[in-house]
């Protein structure tokens, strides 16, 4: 393997990439875990419950409404004279996106609106400075990434992450 010197052009930075996965049910269940292979912008989630919850949220303090709420976790080590042979020790933090509600339209009747299954959600991420839908959340190389679960033991769902490598990311190849 080698660290490839790749410039802006090369498709790997201008195109976007998913990742699938999914989240059995149970309480704080968890997806399998992608590990970024590269410095990676998240752009978005889209969720899909295939199994309707039987947990519920009060909709305008009027409505129950089935629900399952996933949430987006990364971890990094935020040592960088650790990583890739470097010295010193990893330090790691978490940051936790979400929760995000799947299940379909909750946007009609005011948010009271029956959960469905297989209807797709999709979910912007994006740093606190950019607007919203563009920039992307930055990831390290290394990082773990994964999908939680709420609470709910019977739910299950099935998710996309987009992404695509951080301009002049480099790149083992």
């Amino acid at each position: 393997m080698a660290l490839a010197s790749l410039n802006q052009a090369d498709t790997r930075f201008v195109q976007r990439d998913s990742w699938q996965g999914a989240v059995a049910a149970g309480a704080a269940a968890q997806s399998a875990k992608f590990i970024a292979y590269a410095n990676l912008l998240l752009y978005g989630l889209t969720a899909t419950q295939t199994v309707l919850s039987t947990s519920t949220y009060s909709a305008n303090g009027t409505a129950t409404v089935s629900s399952q709420s996933l949430s987006l976790i990364v971890i990094q080590n935020t040592n960088t004279a650790a990583g890739y042979g470097g010295t010193g020790s990893a330090v790691f933090s978490t940051a936790t996106y979400g929760p995000f509600i799947t299940g379909g339209g909750y946007s009609s009747a005011g948010g009271t609106s029956t959960a469905q299954v297989n209807v797709p959600n999709l979910f912007a991420l994006n740093t606190t400075t950019g607007t919203g839908g563009q920039g992307g959340v930055p990831v390290p190389a290394g990082s773990t990434i994964y999908v939680v679960s709420g609470t709910d033991t019977t739910a299950t769902s099935s998710f996309s992450l987009d992404y695509t490598m951080a301009p002049f990311a480099p790149l083992t190849i």
